[in-house]
């Protein structure tokens, strides 16, 4: 068997205009497909007579790593928990690569949207890697999305590269 990359993620909302807002306006996705969501009882386990609304959103024109969102409309109570946070089972995050822009440029222009951040723009250093910066903001329902400006392959190629002179400096 060959997996590819992602496809997509299918994200349960609770606001679907809110959701498509946010993942469309704060964070640049497109909509590429909407549709009622119908039939799906045996194949989600779900009561009958349970229908949604969902729409397929795309960063880019290819058809990987998309965002699904579907507003649910079942029967009866559900039960629902907060959202995912560290040491839960689970997904607790999105994170997504940020080309052709800051971090700081989106820091303003959400704060200008009235978006309020999880984290601040916050350096990370991973041994063997070279130090790269991420920031996480939640989506209207609380799903923790990170953004990360990593370094280019290049950048990568010539930290290692130093690395590797580093050591066998030392081990001289």
């Amino acid at each position: 068997m060959t997996i590819t990359p992602l496809h997509h993620v299918v994200l349960s909302v609770t606001d679907f205009e809110r959701s498509l807002a946010f993942y469309r306006d704060a964070l640049g996705f497109r909509k590429t497909m909407e549709s009622p969501v119908v039939g799906y009882e045996k194949y989600l386990h779900i009561p009958e007579g349970s229908t949604g609304r969902m729409a397929m959103l795309a960063a880019d024109d290819r058809l990987m790593g998309m965002v699904e969102i579907i507003e649910w409309e079942i029967p009866g109570e559900i039960e629902t928990g907060p959202p995912k946070r560290a040491g839960d089972p689970g997904v607790q995050m999105l994170a997504m690569e940020v080309h052709d822009d800051s971090l700081e440029a989106i820091v303003e222009r959400w704060a200008e949207m009235g978006i309020e951040l999880f984290s601040p723009i916050t350096p990370v250093e991973l041994e063997g890697y070279p130090r790269f910066q991420t920031l996480v903001v939640e989506d209207p329902d609380g799903l923790l999305v990170e953004l990360i400006q990593l370094p280019t392959q290049d950048e990568v190629k010539a930290f290692r590269a130093a690395q590797r002179e580093k050591q066998a400096a030392e081990a001289k």
